[in-house]
């Protein structure tokens, strides 16, 4: 499958594996945000923010990139197992 393609393709079509890997992700990276924003500097709850809106795109319109990017790491290949 081209590059493209695989790029625009909305996060259901992706599975379960798939959109557990991004919770996952997306939990990683704002309680990083939020441990760098007590410990270093408060500008890196920016990250959390940017997480947030991600989330919410993704939500309104079924496409994420986090998603799109994990199947071209071969994530959620072979069904939509849980």
């Amino acid at each position: 499958m081209k590059l493209s393609s695989e790029l625009s393709r909305a996060a259901c079509d992706r599975g379960w594996r798939v959109e557990s890997a991004v919770r996952g992700i997306a939990g990683i990276l704002v309680l990083a945000s939020i441990a760098l924003a007590l410990f270093v500097d408060e500008r890196w709850l920016l990250l959390t923010a940017f997480v947030g809106v991600n989330l919410l795109q993704s939500s309104l319109t079924g496409w994420c990139l986090m998603s799109n990017l994990l199947g071209l790491a071969g994530v959620g290949r072979g069904g939509r197992h849980a």
